[in-house]
This record gives structure tokens, sequence and C-alpha cells, in this order.
């Protein structure tokens, strides 16, 4: 639709009145606005800067989840320690996740130095906190000391602070995302993007953290230091784009009983539960892929940091290799998106107990990780149109409301997982030892002993928490998602694309108010403040195209200017007569005076 000119009122309403006799016109009529993808008017190289705005939080989340392992293998904290701090933390994380989406909703913390009518409720959030997130990366690597108190202190202290930064950077991208992309079309293709800026994110966090494992020295935790803060820096570089989300602040209302409220919806509480449930299964490999190649393959620093690297290019190719793909495949149909995802999840949960349980091959745990991730890529992005679905349907204003509790319950069950698998690893029978202050012989000897002198409980616990933990609970997401109310052929699904497109037809719908009374502005403007245009078309007239000229080389107009009257509320444009042809507006609705007699004819010769 882009460069066409804007279908006339009397069409729109008459294509309206067809709406009504026809059920399925609703999604075809979204479709049709929307499957260009030009609703945003977004190039390709700015819907990659906008999904950019993640590189740093997930660099972050993978450089303390790959952290954890430094801390405890490397810098000599408690297993046990460290997993009850990571307990604690996850019944902290969700009020955090809580109080950010509120608080970007509400737009107060921030309007006196970033004015909303320029910045948005969302841009100023994610500039901040990823200015904030930059120094806590660099000082994660590098603790003061190595005293086990000062240590344990120092990972919660940043644990803490960088889970509010990365919080605040996620729920302001969400949010953002449902208001600049309004259509499931551009919300699909954004994933894509998403796909290759988190695997960059989670490949320079992941990285650092593994380079520090594998060769531990004050030299590598300071690059792994500095390329951490430069990826969390790095996320500000979307600000721009998220500006664009300027959306009024809701109503002042009581932020307790508006989620009360919304907790109690039946559709918000199943994507609650496949939240968390997806939160807690994305947590188990990731947290325990180290220790499995160490303790079940038995592999030394050097090796393991070779099938590691092995490991990440194979599911890289996994994971970004259809994504062009899945984006074309789903953004035209909505049904391929549901069914296409939990068909090929299935496969994985046959695939995992075979591949993990029976045979101990590290040639068949690298196909079975391909296996892994390409059946699980084409889920994400059924998981992000649902929820901006559920955003659509019961949001309202407060999509950051919404969208904070989704992300508080997938960070509760990764952090709540992520601490249980850290304690089950002390439970069974985890020893660690420091040999940082060793050298030579002496430190390939504690090494070797870190590896071989585990006991069995500890390789049969990781085998069962892979094999038989993690496809249990992919089961039942795979069941909650094919029971989701909002589904292709639904009337909720009806619902949210007939509001959609009645939202899209009022933004683009031609304005023949005229706003000027007596020298005055009394026009409508919108929840960000911006004036509606009265422009409908932007082609200019051929260049062959002559007007008529009066002597001063001005067009002729015809003016129709009724008679005056006391009261003078608003006019419609007048008459115009450009080449032969009439455009002739609507009457107004009430007699005009003198004055704005003349304020209209002037308009009309500046529109001319």
């Amino acid at each position: 639709r882009e460069g066409r000119p804007a279908p006339p009122q009397a069409e729109m309403e008459k294509e309206g009145d067809n709406e009504d006799l026809d059920e399925e016109q609703p999604q075809r009529e979204l479709s049709r606005h929307s499957t260009s993808g030009k609703v945003s008017g977004h190039s390709r190289w700015r819907r990659l800067q906008f999904a950019h705005s993640l590189t740093g939080p997930y660099a972050a989340i993978s450089a303390i989840s790959i952290g954890k392992d430094l801390y405890m293998l490397e810098f000599g904290a408690s297993a046990s320690v460290i997993g009850s701090i990571l307990l604690v933390c996850s019944f902290v994380s969700p009020a955090m996740d809580s109080l950010v989406g509120t608080l970007q909703d509400k737009g107060r913390c921030m309007l006196r130095c970033f004015p909303a009518a320029t910045w948005g409720r969302r841009a100023p959030w994610m500039l901040t906190h990823s200015i904030m997130l930059g120094p806590l990366m660099f000082a994660f690597f590098l603790p003061p000391s190595y005293d086990k108190d000062l240590l344990h202190a120092w990972f919660l202290s940043i644990w803490l602070a960088g889970y509010w930064c990365v919080a605040a950077s996620v729920n302001a991208f969400e949010a953002a995302r449902v208001e600049i992309y309004p259509f499931k079309e551009e919300r699909v293709d954004i994933e894509q993007y998403c796909k290759l800026t988190v695997s960059f994110g989670i490949f320079v966090g992941s990285g650092a953290g593994t380079m520090c494992l594998t060769f531990p020295s004050k030299i590598i935790f300071f690059f792994a230091s500095i390329a951490g803060s430069a990826a969390a820096f790095s996320s500000a570089a979307a600000v721009p784009v998220m500006r664009e989300a300027g959306s009024a602040a809701p109503k002042k209302t009581d932020a307790s009983a508006a989620r009360a409220t919304v907790l109690r919806n039946p559709v918000v509480l199943r994507m609650v539960a496949i939240r968390a449930l997806s939160g807690v299964y994305e947590t188990i490999f990731p947290s325990l892929q180290l220790y499995y190649f160490t303790f079940v393959f038995k592999m030394d620093k050097h090796e393991r940091f070779l099938w590691l690297a092995v490991s990440g290019a194979i599911m890289a190719v996994a994971e970004l290799g259809p994504t062009p793909f899945w984006a074309k495949l789903f953004t035209k149909s909505t049904t391929a998106m549901l069914y296409v995802p939990l068909a090929l999840r299935m496969v994985d949960i046959v695939a995992a107990p075979l591949m993990v349980l029976f045979v101990k091959d590290v040639s068949v745990f690298m196909v079975y990780l391909f296996i892994w991730r390409f059946c699980n890529a084409a889920f994400s992005y059924w998981k992000v149109a649902a929820c901006a679905w559920v955003c659509d349907h019961d949001g309202g204003d407060r999509e950051g409301m919404i969208l904070g509790v989704f992300t508080m319950v997938t960070n509760l069950g990764r952090a709540v997982t992520s601490a249980a698998l850290v304690l089950g690893l002390g439970w069974a029978g985890l020893r660690t030892t420091i040999c940082l202050e060793d050298e030579g012989v002496e430190r390939d000897a504690c090494e070797a002993d870190k590896i071989h002198n585990q006991p069995e409980s500890l390789t049969m616990y990781l085998q069962v928490m892979i094999g038989v933990m993690a496809p249990l609970i992919e089961l039942v997401v795979c069941l909650l998602t094919w029971e989701f109310p909002i589904r292709p052929g639904s009337q909720m699904l009806d619902d949210i694309c007939k509001k959609q497109t009645e939202s899209y037809r009022s933004r683009t719908s031609p304005k023949a108010t005229c706003h000027i009374v007596d020298g005055h502005d009394f026009g409508d403007s919108d929840a960000a403040g911006r004036r509606p245009s009265t422009t409908t078309s932007t082609k200019s007239p051929p260049q062959h195209q002559t007007l008529p000229q009066t002597p001063i080389g001005r067009s002729a107009f015809n003016f129709e200017v009724p008679e005056a009257g006391p009261e003078s509320p608003v006019c419609s444009p007048p008459a115009l007569d450009i080449g032969g042809v009439s455009k002739q507006r609507s009457p107004p609705s009430a007699p005009r005076s003198p004055q704005l007699t003349a304020v209209c004819e002037n308009k009309a010769v500046d529109l001319e």
C-alpha cells in the first residue's frame, strides 16, 4: 500500500458494509493490510537495528549463566552457596519483572529527562539500562578477591543489579514490538532478526565465559569483561527505533487491582503456564551442558572447549538456517505457525531419551543437539504471536504490565530451575577444587583429579535431567499449546483481527475537517500528541499537466462560501477546480463568520 493514495471514505464505508456479510473477512482484511509489511514502513536494516536491543541483555544472561560455573570451578565458590543464592534470587526476580513493567506503563519515572512526546515510554529505559549494564558486565569477571565470603557477596550483588537491567531492557523491547508492529505478519517477520541478535548475544556472553573456563588467567578475564561491556552498550543503538513506540500512558488505576484483573483472565493464565514451563525447559540443557561434556564424556579443558565450539556451531546452523523459511511460511499461514512447531517438538520428545540415555558417544550427542535446536526453533514464532494476541485482546494500554507478567514467570522458571540444578549437582556429589594457585604438573594433576574423582551418581543425574525430565516438560508445553484458545479459526482470533483492522483504518482514513477557527487550531490529536494528517495522497500531478493561471500566477479556485453566521465552529475545505476536475468537499455543518471565511480563503491559496 506504500505510495498509493488512501481509499475514499465512501469506498471504505462500502467495504465495512460487506464485512458484515462475510464472517471470514477479518483475517483476510488484516492480511491485505499487513502482508506486505509496509504498515511500519521499516526497512530490513531498521528492523535489525530494533532487534539489536536484545544483544546486550542476552549476552549478560549467558555470561552470568556460565559465569556461575566459573565461580564454582575456577574461583572456588561453594556449589551449595551459589545454588542457595540463585534460589533466593529466583523469588526476587518476579517482583523485579512485574515492577519494571508497571513503571514503564506509567511512564512517569523518567518524564523529567525524557519527555514522552518525543521519547515514548520504552526508549528511556532501554537507553539508561544498557548504559548501567555495561559496568556490571565488566565487574562480573573481575572479582576483587577469591575469598569465598566476598566472592559469594560479589556474585549476589551483580546478579541482582544485572537482572534488573536485563528485565527493564527485555520488557521495553517486548512492549515496543507490540506498539510499533500492530499486525501478526510484521511481528513474525521481526522474530527472524531477533534470532540473529539473540544468537550473537549468546555467542558473546557464553564465549567470554567459556574462554575464562578454558584459559583461566587475569588477561583473559579482562578481555572477557571488555567483550561483555561492549555487547551491553551496543544495545543502545536500538533506541532511535524504540522512540517510535509513542503510545500514551494508561489511565491512573490501582496497579495491584489491574494486575489481579489480568491474572484472573483464563487466556492470560494459559499463557503464563506455557511461558513458565518454557522457561524451565529452556534452562535445563544450557545449565548442564558444560558439566555433561566434562563429567559424562570425561573431557579436559581443551577438548571440552573444542566440542563446545563444535556444538555451538551445530546449534547455530539448526537455529538460524531455516529462519527465512519459517518467517515466510508463518507470515502466510497462521495454521502452519501452530501445527508445524508442535509436530517438530514431538519428534524431539521421542529422540531425546533414545539418544541421551542409551548412547554415550559424543558424535551421537552432536546429532541430537542439531535435532533439538531444529525442532525447537520454530516454536518461538508462535510464542511471540500468541503473546501479542493476548495483549491485543486483553491488554489495552497496559502491554508492559502483561508482558512483564509473562517475562516474570519465564524468568522465574529459569531462575528456580537454575538454582535447583545447581543444588542437584551438590546433592549428586559434585566435588569442587581450586586449581588456579597451582602451576605446571601439579595443576594438571589437580584438573585431572577434578574430572575423574567424581561419583557415578553425578553422571546418572546429568543423563536423567537431559534425557527424561526435559522431554516430559516439553510434552506438557505442547499439550498446553494445543489447547490454547486463540488459535486459527477461533472466534477470539477473528475478534482480534477485526479490532486491529479497525484500528489500522482509523489511522489511515482521510480527514476532511478543517481545524482552524478564527486563527486557532482545534484539531484532534492522537494519544502521543501528533496531529492527524489531512493528506490522502503523496502522488504529485504529472509533469505535463498545466494548471489554469490567474494574472498573479496562481491557480483558479472556485470558492463556495455560505452566508456568515453568529457562530462558527469548524469548516470543511472549499471546492477546488484544478485542471478542469472539480474536487468537491462535503458542505460545512454550520455557517461561517466573515473572519473564518477569510481564514479559509487564505488556506485555500496556501494549499494551491
